[in-house]
């Protein structure tokens, strides 16, 4: 391990249990993830994924470290408890699902130490991120879900016909050891597109589930469980995605839609899930209809979003362990519009080039797109890295933008 950034912290801050180990990565959420823990008086120590990450560069974290081992590599465990016995921190906080997935088996082992994960179970943590697992909870629970199935399970012979076109398929497992999808989502309009996605994944077709596709716009429910109850929930609709046809939302603006956030608790109460999930649903304005598509047991990718609406996701996660008697909910503002200034000018490009769409959906004209994009240039619309009193990661960011222009891809999580 190395350290990459050591500050001095206050007098009578170095209390164990108010401080954490935030395992961050790069991008804005994990940036968020530090600011709200230390604007709430938690000392933060970050696991970044190199020197140039915006939480490095932070004024809000104590230190930064860069591991010398990655989630899976036989030295990882070992590095994680040593940085914890050198830091002696209280509490380890990572942000994706790949540190989620390897530190869970640790978790007898920090408790020994009196360290507290926050990651969920490993039972919930499974059937969170099963989407064949969820697909079926949700007919069970009667939450509305697209008919689908699994995908070797359709190229049966006789089967290819039950569901109706077009569709979409996705990974259905991301946290398990063998192939995964090319695609974070693609999309099927005929069996001859079909049998072409099915040529690329050929060799795991029973981790790729294919689903008839309902119109709409993403709606992602930030929800924190303790003892099997709500404690706060903030959704946001996604407005640009990174690719357009299936990505992470660049740009998004805070909502509130009780039906949804009714059934993101429905479900995460049938799996006894306990800490922070985003729940991902495809939601129609216009007809108010919506389907479940899945769970991310982790802050949602619009954590800067959630946050800047007034939900302190982070540290509301944090006193869920160390101080439940004083969690609140924060008053949660609809039609806060936050974005990723990198990821949306991928996406201007994108749309100027006419890259491909979800189905039933039409790209912009060149002119509305640059006035769209030039728009939300304006002080209504927030940045997901710049905070006037923490400005530092968006410049970082911001000289590191000319490199991810042109991305066809967005990874906001660090996965």
């Amino acid at each position: 391990m190395r350290c990459v950034k050591q500050i001095k912290t206050k007098s009578g801050s170095n209390e164990k249990r108010r401080s954490v180990l935030a395992i961050v990565g790069d991008t804005q959420v994990g940036l968020w993830v530090v600011r709200s823990l230390a604007r709430n008086g938690i000392t933060v120590h970050a696991i970044v994924n190199n020197p140039e990450g915006q939480s490095a560069h932070s004024r809000f974290s104590a230190s930064a470290w860069l591991l010398d081992s990655r989630p899976g590599d036989p030295d990882f465990p070992d590095e994680i408890l040593k940085l914890v016995h050198k830091l002696a921190v209280g509490s380890i906080m990572p942000v994706s699902e790949g540190y989620h997935n390897a530190l869970i088996p640790l978790r007898e082992q920090l408790d020994e130490k009196n360290v507290h994960l926050f990651s969920p179970s490993r039972e919930a943590f499974d059937k969170a991120t099963d989407k064949d697992f969820m697909h079926s909870l949700c007919m069970k629970l009667g939450v509305p879900v697209a008919k689908g199935m699994r995908l070797d399970e359709l190229m049966r012979d006789g089967m290819a016909d039950s569901l109706n076109f077009p569709l979409v398929l996705r990974t259905r497992r991301q946290n398990i050891k063998g192939d995964k999808a090319p695609w974070k989502a693609a999309y099927a309009k005929n069996p001859e597109v079909l049998g072409k996605l099915y040529g690329q994944v050929r060799g795991f077709p029973e981790n790729v589930i294919v689903q008839e596709y309902h119109p709409g716009v993403e709606d992602h429910v930030q929800i924190l469980m303790h003892q099997g109850e709500l404690v706060m929930a903030g959704d946001y609709l996604g407005e640009h995605h990174m690719p357009l046809a299936g990505g992470v939302t660049v740009q998004r603006v805070s909502s509130c839609h009780q039906e949804l956030v009714n059934d993101a608790v429905k479900l995460l109460k049938a799996i006894d899930y306990e800490g922070i999930a985003g729940v991902q649903f495809h939601y129609d304005p216009n007809t108010e209809r919506y389907i479940f598509l899945e769970i991310n047991p982790r802050f949602s990718g619009g954590l800067p979003t959630v946050i800047m609406a007034g939900f302190e996701a982070s540290f509301r996660l944090w006193q869920s362990h160390f101080e439940p008697e004083k969690m609140k909910g924060d008053n949660y503002r609809v039609g806060v519009r936050t974005r990723i200034l990198g990821g949306d000018a991928n996406w201007l490009l994108a749309m100027i080039r006419g890259e491909e769409l979800p189905p039933e959906q039409v790209h912009m004209g060149k002119l509305k797109a640059l006035a769209t994009f030039f728009w939300n240039s304006g002080p209504w619309t927030r940045d997901d890295s710049f905070l006037w009193t923490d400005p530092i990661p968006f410049f970082v960011d911001l000289r590191h933008m000319v490199k991810k222009l042109g991305s066809q891809g967005f990874d906001i999580i660090g996965n």
